[in-house]
């Protein structure tokens, strides 16, 4: 698509949900650098949070294999194919 834009001084950047923030170019490179941060925070935090649910999970699904008297699985190196 080929627009004509009379004024690039400043731009609207997109800040969820569905709403937009006039900014000008420097502005909007200093929000988009701490969104990136809050970003890799949020993943850092939630990585951690999946670790301890399958550390759980794990936990969980040994128990009932003791409960039930089901011999441990073989890890991969232990398999034959």
């Amino acid at each position: 698509m080929q627009a004509e834009v009379p004024d690039t001084q400043r731009i609207f950047v997109d800040i969820g949900l569905g709403f937009h923030v006039e900014f000008t170019w420097s502005e909007a490179l200093k929000f988009i650098s701490l969104r990136e941060e809050k970003l890799e925070r949020q993943i850092e935090e939630y990585t951690c949070l999946i670790a301890s649910i399958k550390a759980q999970i794990k936990l969980v699904c040994e128990g009932i294999r003791e409960l039930l008297q089901i011999p441990a699985e073989k890890t991969v190196e232990e398999r034959i194919f």
